[in-house]
């Protein structure tokens, strides 16, 4: 209807004059009214609608400026007053107060959280957004309404609240006794049914709620926690109903866990055995109502963290490319992702391996394999030089615990000259070019090196250390093997990594015999040496640019052990009579191995290789009397025969043949 219609319809009812001065006073206080509202409405535009409050606390007819400094003092005052809390105790009320701002030495942390400049914004937002004389009403209709509004913003930390009122009330708990049983004796079986029982815990989660919606409100008032009681899950029916499968439980024996670094290929074992699966036992539900024999998790999460994790955590480690005016990389550290025991995932495989033998007796997982979680690092290898150098393509690990420290000395050395060699495309690597010269002046140390029947000091011993690991590291890295000799005695240090056999160790001694290798892809490749002081191994890393090879060895197989035969004594005049000083033997071995290596193309190589090992007896010098005539036979011309015959101590484990292998299990 219009204007005009409006006239007409008022003419029809007052006629004349007097009805037109009707019409211009409704007119006029119309144009005042809707003015009003308008005016009205726009004064609210940046403020918060009349009849708004937080709780208690009126807000309306202020700005954002003011209700963010409002909240800001009144959230600033709950902080300083904490959290009380009241709960019931033997029939009397106690009383806790928990603050909401946890402050550690050089630290802090708030349990709750909020943000007043995004309340105030929602404030100042609410009944906005209309039409402006609709917006005029709502002002003049929230004088009436009941304002009361919850911040939104308001965050608590549940989890780590709820563990500090654990704290303070768990010692007037009663938990739930679930039933279970307790294995005595695994063969024979004995075994005693735990009966359940109620339990009165407080009800944590309304105690939080209730948190949360005081502070939205911006109330300190006391938070009442009841009791409530829990009953037990599990029940005596229960267990009863899973006594016949009991024995079944332990009947597969010990669970083998396993893990395998995919950088390294290093593979770890543990066992978790018999008598840790009885002690750890208890009956568990299942979604599907059932019940079933499982392990309990914290002893298994405490296992896995004191146990497995420290042998996979690894932090991301970002990239470092630095080349000197040589040509040589004078630093180098190559990316890696950081790896971490994914731990309540492991938890469940080892446990559905353990419920497995409730129900089942074949098919059951005798190892399990654990997981772990991979984060990047924030600089990746191939980011920081423009050679191609991308990727790891193998790695060689060896074991150099219980050297002596010259031994220890002359393998650093050589760690340090060896990091950061670039080998080109086609180029054949050889160590003992890398690592020479093998002097006082080239930072090397006398240490015992096998010289034919004998265990003698010479500068540079422990090199064959270095050798071993190349050798591991081009083999996993699929390069071609132009030169490798094996040892002429079992030293455990050169022993199979996985297995404990020798067979995959390789020997250098200038001039001759070299470990060499030629890098027969078409880009540069580099070497990266770590000498861990921690795990007391050498972990040597070939990094290049992968074309699509695959390759491994194969963990060494004894073909037959040799005897060291009878102990062998030497005379001499060099110690006092009587005193003798001995090295140790050495049995012999065959062994036997296979390089595998397929190439992108599908070709298939594989290299046999297979190592004599020499037994040697215990060889002892006993001191005796110089004899007076043997003066004149240490002429010039039979020198030789007089010169002093030295035969060092040898360390006794290194004359051990089967050692363990080394592993964390």
């Amino acid at each position: 209807m219009n204007v005009q219609e409006i006239i007409g319809k008022i003419k029809l009812l007052v006629p004349g004059r007097k009805g037109i001065i009707i019409l211009v006073g409704l007119l006029v206080m119309t144009g005042v009214l809707s003015g009003s509202l308008f005016a009205y409405g726009r004064y609210y535009d940046d403020r918060v609608f009349p009849g708004i409050r937080v709780g208690d606390i009126p807000v309306g007819g202020l700005t954002k400026e003011e209700v963010v400094s409002l909240l800001n003092s009144l959230e600033d005052k709950l902080t300083g007053e904490g959290l009380v809390f009241v709960y019931p105790v033997n029939g009397e009320q106690k009383t806790t107060i928990i603050q909401p701002l946890q402050v550690y030495e050089g630290s802090s942390f708030e349990l709750i959280t909020d943000n007043a400049s995004q309340d105030a914004e929602y404030l100042l937002g609410l009944g906005k957004n209309l039409s402006w004389w609709k917006q005029g009403w709502q002002a003049i209709r929230m004088h009436f309404a009941d304002g009361d509004i919850a911040l939104p913003s308001v965050q608590i930390e549940g989890e780590k609240l709820g563990k500090l009122l654990k704290q303070e009330l768990g010692q007037y708990e009663i938990e739930p006794r679930q039933a279970n049983v307790v294995v005595k004796a695994v063969a024979p079986l004995k075994f005693e049914v735990v009966s359940s029982s109620v339990g009165y815990v407080f009800d944590y989660q309304s105690a939080l709620n209730q948190v949360r919606e005081n502070w939205s409100r911006l109330t300190s008032a006391p938070i009442l926690l009841t009791a409530q009681e829990v009953w037990p899950v599990v029940k005596e029916e229960d267990v009863q109903g899973l006594i016949p499968r009991l024995e079944a439980v332990f009947t597969p024996g010990n669970l083998g866990l396993s893990y395998q670094d995919p950088h390294t290929q290093q593979v770890y074992d543990w066992k978790l055995k018999v008598e840790q699966i009885q002690a750890w036992l208890e009956v568990q539900p299942t979604d599907e109502e059932k019940f079933v024999f499982g392990l309990k998790e914290k002893e298994v999460v405490a296992y896995l963290e004191e146990k497995v994790a420290p042998w996979i955590n690894v932090p991301a480690r970002d990239a470092k490319f630095k080349m000197g005016d040589d040509g040589r990389v004078t630093e180098f550290q190559g990316s890696r992702p950081g790896l971490k025991l994914d731990v309540p995932a492991s938890y469940e495989l080892i446990n559905e391996a353990i419920q497995d033998r409730t129900w089942h007796d074949e098919g059951l997982k005798k190892t399990v394999t654990v997981l772990a979680t991979k984060s990047e690092p924030n600089i990746k290898t191939g980011d920081v030089n423009n050679l191609g150098i991308t990727e790891i393509l193998g790695v060689g690990i060896s074991d150099y615990s219980r050297s002596p420290l010259n031994r220890q000395k002359n393998i650093a050395n050589a760690v340090k000259k060896l990091n950061g060699v670039l080998i080109k495309p086609g180029e054949e690597f050889s160590t003992l070019k890398y690592t020479a010269p093998f002097t006082l002046e080239g930072g090397y140390l006398p240490e015992l090196v096998i010289k034919g029947d004998e265990l003698k000091p010479e500068i540079g011993g422990g090199l064959c250390q270095i050798a071993t690991t190349l050798f591991r590291m081009a083999m996993n890295s699929g390069m071609e093997i132009t030169q490798r000799r094996n040892h002429a005695l079992v030293v455990f240090h050169y022993n199979d990594p996985v297995n404990g056999n020798p067979g995959t160790d390789a020997t250098v001694y200038d001039p001759a015999p070299d470990f060499r290798f030629r890098n027969d892809t078409n880009d540069y490749i580099l070497v990266e040496t770590l000498m861990d002081k921690d795990s007391e191994e050498l972990v040597f890393t070939l990094w290049g640019t992968s074309d699509g090879r695959k390759a491994w060895y194969d963990h060494p197989q004894i073909i037959r052990w040799l005897p060291y035969g009878e102990r062998k004594v030497v005379e001499t005049t060099d110690l006092a009579p009587g005193e003798e000083k001995c090295q140790n033997a050495f049995r012999g071995a065959d062994a036997r191995f296979t390089y595998t290596k397929v190439l992108a193309n599908g070709e298939k190589k594989e290299i046999v290789y297979e190592s004599h090992y020499r037994p040697l007896p215990q060889i002892c010098l006993v001191g005796v009397e110089a004899k007076e005539d043997a003066a004149g036979d240490c002429s010039n011309e039979n020198a030789e025969e007089c010169s002093e015959i030295v035969v060092e101590q040898a360390d006794t484990e290194s004359a051990e043949p089967l050692v363990e292998n080394k592993n964390p299990a």
